[in-house]
């Protein structure tokens, strides 16, 4: 049984690990979602196509209409 207080020895193959599981984390959270809420807010627009906006409307009910609250949110200002 080791000491409680012995460091863990993280390996450069471990170590590559979890940097690649950050990376593809950020990329996500700073590019993927900020994406898919354009993508969902042109979904609203007129300039959409019929399929789009059918399409972005149920797909933001099953979520709890959030992209619309924020659509009027920004409008508000």
């Amino acid at each position: 049984m080791p000491a409680p207080n012995a460091p863990h020895y993280i390996s450069p193959k471990e170590r590559a690990e979890n940097r690649a599981r950050w990376l593809r984390f950020a990329y996500l959270t700073a590019v993927a979602i900020p994406l898919a809420v354009l993508v969902m807010m042109f979904g609203y627009s007129d300039q959409a196509p019929a399929w789009l906006r059918s399409f972005t409307a149920d797909l933001d009910a099953g979520f709890g209409f959030p992209v619309l609250w924020l659509i009027k949110l920004i409008a508000a200002r």
